[in-house]
């Protein structure tokens, strides 16, 4: 069986990396990057069973992101992070096709859930 493959996309080094070491103790591989711009870059990002990224971050945010990979084709569900309050964040990313919108501090039980729905939809 093949192992998720998830790619985390956020600017803050020490999330990012934490999520990644998450993602890869229940057993998925995971990639981490620092801007939306070197995941589309990313020559295996075809591959990616799901995408967790950061809504705010320097240069393309992750509404960009999710525009731009439905442009590419790459049909992995977003899970995106945030740590603003703004109520309409919520309708901007169902509106884009977000699979969730999590705000920071979130439990990690509550990504993991989404994680799980995202992989078996």
């Amino acid at each position: 069986m093949k192992l998720p493959f998830v790619g985390v996309v956020d600017d803050d080094e020490a999330l990012c990396l934490s999520l990644v070491d998450l993602m890869r103790s229940i057993g998925y591989r995971s990639e981490p990057f620092d801007r939306a711009e070197a995941l589309l870059g990313y020559a295996d990002r075809f591959s990616f069973d799901c995408i967790i990224a950061d809504v705010h971050m320097p240069g393309m945010g992750g509404f960009s992101l999710i525009r731009e990979l439905q442009l590419q084709k790459v049909a992995a569900p977003v899970i995106l992070i945030t740590g603003l309050p703004q109520k309409q964040l919520d309708e901007e990313a169902r509106s884009i096709g977000a699979f969730c919108l999590l705000r920071k501090p979130f439990e990690t039980s509550v990504l993991l859930e989404c994680l799980d729905r995202s992989l078996h939809r």
